[in-house]
Parts: structure tokens; sequence; C-alpha cells
């Protein structure tokens, strides 16, 4: 029985990829942040995505009076437990759950999410969050795989898929590298720190628009908008005009204002 109890473990624990941060000058480095972040805004609430261990929960569970986690794993209850009430852990798939259910009268828009994201789901958390064209809630701070990070950074120079969705409503500021020996079991690749940050003015650009150019050229990102172009025509698809100077651009090379001439100019 002892022998499939941890049998069971180490599947659950492979399954979700967990790595535990266990170095304390990054954990305290997080829980500063994540203060001066909450205070400076007069926020009211927090809310945690996975976790685990409560390496980072026991630096900021006291920082709002209104503070939640989310945790998939059921097993990590024993270390929750010691800190929080019943009420303020949540097992669930961050994915499928209804966070503004969890507020309790207090708006998205004065909630500051966090957390260590687990590198496979990094993508689909934060186009829920941040991605959706909304600024439903104030923004975030969270470990993420550092190529995520580089990639989707509000200055990063190549502009992924993932970038054009979130930058729309936040800002990203990418405010430290981690390195892999900073947890446990140590990742094979580094890890960074990054801040969503509402944007003060919107891009004037309609989002469903913007989802619909993405959809369409997106998945040739390494050819030239011109090139792009020619392909969708062979396959019968919708194209939007491209401006002359920016034919021989890929996707990654565009700005919004760029972005805004094609849309606006959709054939």
């Amino acid at each position: 029985i002892i022998t499939y109890f941890i049998y069971e473990q180490v599947l659950m624990w492979t399954y979700l990829w967990q790595n535990f941060l266990i170095d304390t000058k990054v954990q305290n480095y997080i829980a500063d942040k994540v203060s001066k972040i909450y205070k400076k805004n007069n926020l009211e609430a927090i809310i945690e995505i996975g976790p685990g261990k409560w390496a980072i929960t026991k630096k900021i569970y006291q920082i709002s009076n209104n503070f939640c986690v989310i945790e998939k794993d059921p097993t990590m209850k024993e270390h929750l437990d010691k800190i929080l009430s019943k009420e303020q852990i949540n097992f669930a798939d961050v994915l499928e759950e209804n966070i503004e259910n969890k507020l309790k009268n207090i708006n998205p828009k004065k909630t500051l999410i966090v957390g260590n994201l687990p590198y496979y789901i990094t993508s689909p958390i934060f186009r829920k969050f941040f991605g959706n064209g909304k600024q439903e809630f104030f923004g975030g701070f969270f470990m993420i795989q550092d190529e995520v990070g580089e990639k989707i950074k509000t200055d990063s120079k190549k502009k992924s898929f993932l970038w054009w969705l979130v930058n729309y409503a936040y800002d990203i500021i990418y405010w430290k590298t981690v390195w892999a020996k900073s947890f446990n079991p140590a990742p094979k690749v580094k890890s960074c720190l990054v801040e969503f940050r509402i944007k003060t003015e919107k891009i004037a650009l309609d989002f469903n628009k913007l989802l619909e150019f993405l959809d369409l050229y997106a998945p040739f990102s390494r050819k030239t908008l011109w090139a792009i172009e020619k392909i969708l025509i062979k396959q019968n698809k919708k194209t939007f005009s491209i401006p002359e100077n920016l034919k021989k651009h890929r996707l990654e090379e565009l700005n919004w204002n760029d972005i805004e001439n094609i849309i606006n100019k959709k054939a």
C-alpha cells in the first residue's frame, strides 16, 4: 500500500510538472514586488495560482484581507492547511474555474493575480486572464519559463502570437531571470519573473478583428506578409490588404500602428 501511494504521488507530480521554488532570495523578491504593487495601487484582493508547498504563499497571504489560492493538486492540502482557512483554498483547474465567484463582491480590476506557473499551461492561463481583449483584472506577477517571458515582454523585438494578445490590454515588464538551481527539482530551462500591468490607454483597435488577422497570418509567421497573402488566396481564405511598405515584413516585426493600418484596410 505504501509503495502504491508513493507511486501515485510521483505520477501526480510528474503530470503537473511541479518545480518548487526553494531559493529564499527569490521568494523574498517576489513577496516584496507583490506587496509594493498591491499597496501602491490600492488593490483589494490577491489570487495565487498553483501555490504548491506554499513557499510564496506564506510570504504574501497577509498582504491582503482578501487572499485565496487555486491549486490543482489535492496532495498540497497538508501544506496549505497550515496557514490558510478552508475558504481560502480552492482545489480546481484554474482554466475551468470562474475566478470572479471567488472575489466576494471585490472588483476584479482591484485584484492582483500571482503564481509560479507550470510551463505547459502558461499560455492558456495568460489567454484566459489577460489575452481576451478585456481588462477584467488589474494585473499580475508571475514566474514563467524565460523563453516565454522574452517573447511576451512589451519591448520584445520579435512578437509572438501570444504577445499581441496580452499586450493589447496590458504592458508586460520583464523583471528578473531565475536560474534552474533555484528550484527542486531543477528544470532544464531557466525561468523569469514578469509583471502584467494594466494599460492606462488601450489600443485603439477592435480586438476581434485583431484576432481574426492573427488567426489567418500567425500560422505562417516566418514568411513575409506578401508571401502569406499569396498562400491565403490559393486556399480561398480571407485576406487583409497589406500596405506596400509592409509587404516584405514578417508579423513579428510589426508594431501597433502597422497592425491598425492593415486591419482598417481589409480587402
